[in-house]
């Protein structure tokens, strides 16, 4: 019997655009679009997602990669952060999850990403515990990521149901025993909810459909 919900972030409950990113970088610095994004969103990134850099550390790493002048961290905070959009269908789609079922948001991000995410999405009202990769220290698929999300589930593997627009990440949490499907587009998650029997059918019928949530802002 399903208990939790694992539901990813990026792409899933929100859109983002890193070219905004690098647009504005480029425009700081004059280095190119496409030579800062093979740098910002690489290994650094993976350690910033990781919480082994901070935001200053992660800025000077860049920096230093691209032979750059310090560039001012109010630059790099507003270009690296402000990216996102909520995607109300799915926002929508979660709110309508059945109760009982414990919905934990699992996401690779860092400290600045969340920042920009609590900006256009609340959480709290949807949400019954968030486990974010720069808080536990690993990323998606590392086993120790998984062992942290069913901790904040409280149950085992098979109890819950992962979702993720990432094929390879729904495989490597089937690998670790947590079934699951694929969200890679508006109506996906709310398919696949359905698919795994976890939409509250009374508030379905009564026509609040996924696209007519409203979507909490912060």
């Amino acid at each position: 019997m399903t208990r939790a919900l694992l539901v990813d972030l990026g792409k899933v409950l929100v859109a983002f655009d890193h070219r905004i990113t690098c647009e504005r970088m480029s425009e700081a610095t004059g280095v190119p679009a496409g030579r800062l994004r093979g740098v910002l969103f690489g290994e650094l990134e993976g350690d910033f997602d990781r919480g082994r850099l901070t935001p200053a550390e992660f800025f000077r790493a860049c920096e230093a990669r691209l032979s750059l002048p310090r560039v001012p961290d109010d630059v790099w905070i507003r270009a690296w952060r402000d990216i996102f959009t909520p995607l109300p269908e799915s926002i929508g789609a979660l709110g309508l999850v059945r109760p009982g079922i414990r919905r934990v948001l699992v996401s690779n991000t860092n400290e600045l990403h969340w920042e920009g995410v609590l900006s256009v999405f609340r959480p709290d009202d949807l949400l019954d515990e968030v486990v974010l990769s720069f808080r536990v220290g690993a990323a998606k698929p590392d086993p120790a990521f998984w062992e942290a999300a069913l901790a904040a589930a409280g149950c085992g593997p098979d109890a819950c149901v992962y979702a993720d627009d990432r094929p390879e990440l729904v495989a490597a949490a089937a690998a670790f025993g947590i079934p699951g499907f694929v969200a890679d587009g508006p109506a996906a998650l709310a398919r696949g909810l359905a698919r795994f029997d976890l939409l509250d059918a009374p508030s379905a019928a009564s026509g609040n459909s996924p696209a007519a949530i409203d979507v909490p802002k912060r």
